[in-house]
């Protein structure tokens, strides 16, 4: 019955250690710490996103009106 007990805790600890302590941003490729005023990873240079900002990189996609209205 102590063995349960301990075991639940260890349990119980490590959930509490893994999901309430705050955890830092990282970099999604190499996992290093991310400063906050660098747009670039030091480590593999990855180009994080700016919240807020758009994705203008693509534009808009042109429609072509020469196809029949069942291929639109």
């Amino acid at each position: 019955m102590l063995f349960t007990f301990l075991f639940a805790g260890v349990i119980l600890a490590a959930v509490v250690l893994k999901y309430l302590v705050p955890k830092r941003p990282r970099c999604p490729q190499c996992f290093a710490i991310r400063r906050a005023d660098e747009p670039l990873c030091a480590g593999c240079s990855w180009i994080y996103d700016v919240p807020g900002a758009e994705d203008d990189d693509y534009g808009e996609l042109e429609e072509d009106d020469d196809l029949p209205p069942e291929l639109r």
